[in-house]
C-alpha cells in the first residue's frame, strides 16, 4: 500500500513539475521609468523572465541600470522586440503568464509611488552660476527653453549631439535669451557640469533638481525645444530649433 501512494505521490509530483516547465511567466519593464517610479514586483507565478523593450536602449544603459538596482540583475532587453509584439503588449510595467504558448494571464503592475518619509530639502531653480531662474517672468521678448539630457550620447537620445550643436549656434547667433534644461533623473548636478564641459555650452544650464519645468511644460520627449513670449505663454514648442528672428 505505501508503494502504490508513492508511486501516486511521484506521479503527481511528475505532473507538477511537467506544468511547471511548461509556464513561464515575463515581466517588462521600462527602466527609464523605473528611475522615476520603481515597480513593486509581485511574487513570481512561474519561473520569471525580466525583460526591456528594445526601444531607446543599449547594453550601456542597462548595465547601468542593473548596477543600481540590483534586483534586476536578470534583466535582458528583448531583442527586435520579439516577445512584445508576440504578447501584443501596449503598456509597461506588466506581467504576462504563459502557459503552453497561450496568454493565460495578463497583469499591470503597480510603481511605488509612496511619498517619502524624510522631508525633502527644495532646491530652488537657479543657473549652474548661481543665478536665480524664475519659470514664469521672462525679461525679454522671447526666451528659449531647450530641455536635454546629461547622458547624451547614449541611445536612447536618438540625434541629441546634433541637436545640441544646433542649439549652442541658435544661442550664439539669437538676440533672445537661450538656457538649457538638464533632467534629473538617474543623475546628479555634477552631470550637467560635465554636459556644459563636453559640448562647450556657453549659454545659461538649469539642473530641475525636481523636475519642475520638464512638469511646468509637459515634456515627453529630448531633445527639445520651447519658446516663451514676454508673458511666459508658449509660442512655440517642438524637437527642431525654433525660428524666431
Amino acid at each position: 500500500m505505501s508503494s502504490i501512494k508513492a508511486l501516486l505521490m511521484f506521479a503527481a509530483l511528475c505532473l507538477s513539475v511537467f506544468a511547471h516547465a511548461n509556464t513561464q511567466e515575463y515581466v517588462f519593464i521600462n527602466i527609464w521609468d523605473e528611475y522615476v517610479q520603481p515597480t513593486t514586483l509581485p511574487t513570481p507565478l512561474a519561473p520569471r523572465r525580466l525583460l526591456q523593450p528594445d526601444i531607446n536602449i543599449d547594453e550601456a544603459s542597462l548595465a547601468q541600470f542593473k548596477t543600481a538596482y540590483p534586483s534586476y540583475a536578470e534583466l535582458t532587453i528583448d531583442k527586435q522586440n520579439q516577445l512584445l509584439q508576440r504578447f501584443a503588449i501596449r503598456q509597461t510595467p506588466v506581467r504576462v503568464i504563459v502557459k503552453d504558448d497561450k496568454v493565460i494571464k495578463r497583469e499591470l503592475l503597480t510603481t511605488n509611488s509612496a511619498p517619502s518619509t524624510e522631508k525633502e530639502t527644495r532646491i530652488p531653480l537657479q543657473t549652474l552660476t548661481g543665478m536665480p531662474f524664475s519659470i514664469a517672468t521672462i525679461n525679454s521678448q522671447y526666451r528659449v527653453l531647450f530641455f536635454s539630457d546629461s547622458l547624451c550620447p547614449f541611445q536612447h537620445i536618438p540625434a541629441c549631439e546634433m541637436r545640441i550643436k544646433q542649439n549652442n549656434q541658435l544661442a550664439d547667433s539669437s538676440a533672445y535669451p537661450v538656457v538649457t534644461v538638464i533632467k534629473p533623473f538617474y543623475v546628479e548636478e555634477q552631470s550637467a557640469r560635465d554636459y556644459q564641459q563636453r559640448f562647450e555650452v556657453k549659454h545659461d544650464i538649469v539642473f530641475d533638481h525636481h523636475n519642475e519645468v520638464f512638469s511646468q511644460f509637459e515634456i515627453r520627449e529630448l531633445p527639445y525645444w520651447v519658446v516663451q513670449d514676454k508673458q511666459g505663454e508658449v509660442v512655440y514648442r517642438g524637437n527642431q530649433p525654433p525660428n524666431i528672428d
